[in-house]
C-alpha cells in the first residue's frame, strides 16, 4: 500500500486503518512460516516543527517453528511505532516500511511446549520467574 505524503500539504493527517497481507517472497530467509493479516491503525502528521510524524499500531499472528518440537505455532505480536519519516519522502510504501518494524519482533527462540514437562527431559529449562532465581549473576551489577 503506497500513500502519498503530499496530502499533508492540504489536509492535517492521514489516518490509516489498513489490513495488510505479505506474500511469501517476504517469508523467504526468515523464521517466519506464515504471516497472517497485519492490522495497522494510526496516523501521519506534521508535527509543531513541521516534520511528518508516523504514529502506528500494529497487531498481527506469525506463526513460527516450536524451538523444541519444531511444530507451527502461532506467535500474536504488538508494534507502537511512533516516528519521523524524512521530509522529503514524497510516498511512503507502508508493507515495506512495516516490515522492517515485524522482523524485528520475531523471537530467537519461541516454544509453546509445558515446561514441567520439558524439566523431566532437560536440565537446564527454566520458565522466566526461574531462570533469574537460578542465576549466579543476577547480583553482579547490583551496587
Amino acid at each position: 500500500m503506497i500513500i502519498d505524503l503530499n496530502q499533508l500539504l492540504y489536509k492535517d493527517k492521514i489516518e490509516i486503518n489498513e489490513v495488510l497481507s505479505y506474500d511469501k517472497s517476504y517469508l523467504e530467509n526468515t523464521d517466519i512460516l506464515s504471516l497472517n493479516d497485519v492490522k495497522v491503525d494510526g496516523v501521519i502528521e506534521k508535527d509543531y516543527e513541521e516534520n511528518t510524524l508516523i504514529k502506528l499500531s500494529v497487531l498481527g499472528i506469525m506463526d513460527l517453528k516450536d524451538a523444541i518440537t519444531l511444530e507451527k505455532v502461532p506467535y500474536s505480536f504488538t508494534i507502537e511505532i511512533e516516528e519521523i519519516l524524512e521530509n522529503s519522502l514524497k510516498t511512503l510504501d507502508l508493507i515495506e516500511f512495516l516490515w522492517h518494524y515485524i522482523v524485528l519482533e520475531i523471537p530467537i527462540r519461541y516454544t509453546k511446549s509445558d515446561i514441567k514437562e520439558l524439566k523431566d527431559v532437560y536440565l537446564d529449562v527454566y520458565s522466566e520467574g526461574e531462570k533469574e532465581e537460578n542465576n549466579p549473576f543476577k547480583d553482579f551489577f547490583k551496587e
